[in-house]
């Protein structure tokens, strides 16, 4: 690995790593002590083993020389996956004897943050296997005839070989290479992960004033099962036994403002009364991140005026917190129509129309079995760059937004211009999108806004839209609950 070039296309790298390993938190978790083996004739393992929140493990070594800092080393390398209940980084050809010492250094992403094992080293002096001493005459080696080995299918990463700089900043810290696998949850436990979600509990509020509650201890709303994390709706009276007209208070573990109609409301005193539909939602508040890639697998629900959210929401609201004015980015959503569904991204700039679907992108539904989106699986994902938003849905590209047809600021539609238009010019050309943004996923049913122009039973501006929309919708209900339904299998963000 020697070589002027080799040390200056590392040396990129390596800054980026410095400032991001300064950038982090270091409290509230340690790196476990790397258990390392060493093998006869030849070959040694460093790893630690799997923990929920951990979901990038690195290892950096020198042999018989201790490492200058933080130095990359003969070896460098990104463990992506955890395997058999470890992270392992695994050397396969280096013979090491009696009395070598491997110095090191170990990195660990913990709930989106970033930890080390500093000044390790290690003395050989027994070989792993058999517990034998490292000076006791080994027997001749049988050969044994094997198959071929073949690598894994998430191979670790040599971060000196082939690291571009990254343009992705995770929780305000710069990644260390493109490419890199920042945040993964594959929904394999028994319930969300406290270390990466937050799932809400809140009455539903501006833009949107969804007809339903949000609430995060209910298995008939949002349970984890055979690798996905399901979603459902369901009804007012069924989850909570109220009618419209009673009160219903969220309590102490509400997610919305206390004392306000975000967690308290008594149905008596509003038009409307209570919303008559339970969803559920949850958010990577803890991880947010700008530029990357975003992979998500799921399943989508079927039922008219149930929205799918697979959306990415602002972590700051640097350009106004109200009606979108920072932005959404929808990765997927669909609509009933007819017997087919239709598949929608979206760059949301604003919450009322006409603009706020200026930015959207439409796939209409074919009725094809390759193109039904609630029965079976579909890899939706988003790539995200400070020039472009590319949309794709099982590789295959179907949208793309960007600025170099003219900086999002300069927006309009049917003669209107954004209102925050002056504030966007103080950001890139891709503003409200040059900042960082949180994962979101849940079901939200009707609402104002999200279905302007549409032929719908309620009116958007009368006093009792969600009781029209009740009326209209449990003469079905049964039916349109069991369509009601969203999984998703996995969510994935890449550094680019």
């Amino acid at each position: 690995m020697a070589g002027g070039s080799r040390f200056a296309d590392w040396s990129c790298c390596l800054h980026l790593l410095l400032l991001l390993l300064l950038g982090v938190g270091i409290r509230g978790y340690e790196v476990t002590k790397a258990r390392i083996e060493v093998f006869y004739p030849k070959g040694f393992e460093v790893s630690i083993p799997d923990e929920e929140g951990i979901s990038l493990f690195a290892f950096h070594g020198k042999l018989n020389e201790e490492m200058e800092g933080l130095e990359a080393g003969t070896w460098a390398r990104d463990i992506v996956k955890a395997k058999n209940g470890r992270w392992t980084f695994r050397d396969r050809t280096t013979a090491l004897k009696p009395g070598d010492t491997l110095y090191y250094w170990t990195y660990v992403i913990y709930n989106g943050l970033g930890y080390r094992e500093d000044d390790g080293s290690y003395v050989v002096n027994a070989y792993s296997g058999n517990n034998t001493s490292a000076n006791t005459p080994r027997p001749p080696v049988v050969p044994v005839v094997t198959t071929p080995w073949s690598p894994p299918a998430d191979p670790d990463i040599d971060i000196r070989v082939g690291c571009t700089t990254p343009q992705t900043e995770v929780n305000g810290a710069p990644t260390r290479c493109a490419g890199q696998l920042v945040f993964v949850d594959e929904f394999n436990a028994a319930k969300l992960d406290p270390g990466k979600w937050k799932a809400e509990r809140r009455f539903s509020g501006q833009p949107d004033y969804e007809f339903n509650v949000y609430v995060d201890d209910a298995p008939d709303t949002l349970c984890l099962t055979n690798g996905h994390v399901a979603l459902s709706t369901n009804t007012m009276r069924k989850h909570f036994h109220k009618g419209s007209d009673a009160s219903l208070d969220l309590g102490d573990k509400c997610t919305g403002v206390a004392n306000t109609h975000d967690c308290v409301r008594n149905g008596r005193t509003m038009n409307d009364g209570l919303p008559p539909m339970v969803t559920a939602q949850f958010s990577s508040k803890d991880f947010s991140f700008k530029y990357g890639r975003v992979e998500v697998r799921a399943k989508m629900p079927r039922a008219q005026w149930v929205t799918p959210q697979i959306w990415l929401q602002p972590k700051h609201h640097r350009y106004g917190v109200d009606d979108y004015r920072s932005g959404q980015l929808r990765i997927a959503y669909t609509r009933p129509n007819g017997a087919n569904l239709d598949l929608y991204a979206a760059a949301v700039l604003f919450a009322d129309e006409p603009l706020r679907s200026v930015k959207n992108c439409l796939k209409p539904g074919t009725g094809d079995s390759s193109e039904d989106w609630s029965d079976s699986f579909h890899n939706y994902t988003l790539e995200w760059t400070p020039r472009e938003l590319r949309w794709l849905v099982d590789g295959k590209e179907w949208c793309v937004q960007g600025s170099d047809k003219g900086a999002f600021s300069e927006t309009t539609a049917a003669g209107k211009r954004l209102p925050q238009a002056q504030k966007l010019e103080e950001g890139s050309g891709l503003a409200p999108f040059d900042q960082e943004f949180y994962l979101t996923f849940g079901l939200s049913v009707g609402g104002f806004n999200e279905y302007q122009h549409v032929v719908k039973p309620w009116n958007e501006r009368a006093p009792q839209a969600q009781k029209a929309f009740w009326k209209d919708v449990k003469k079905n209900r049964d039916h349109w609950l069991d369509e009601g339904h969203m999984k998703i299998d996995y969510v994935k963000v890449y550094s680019l």
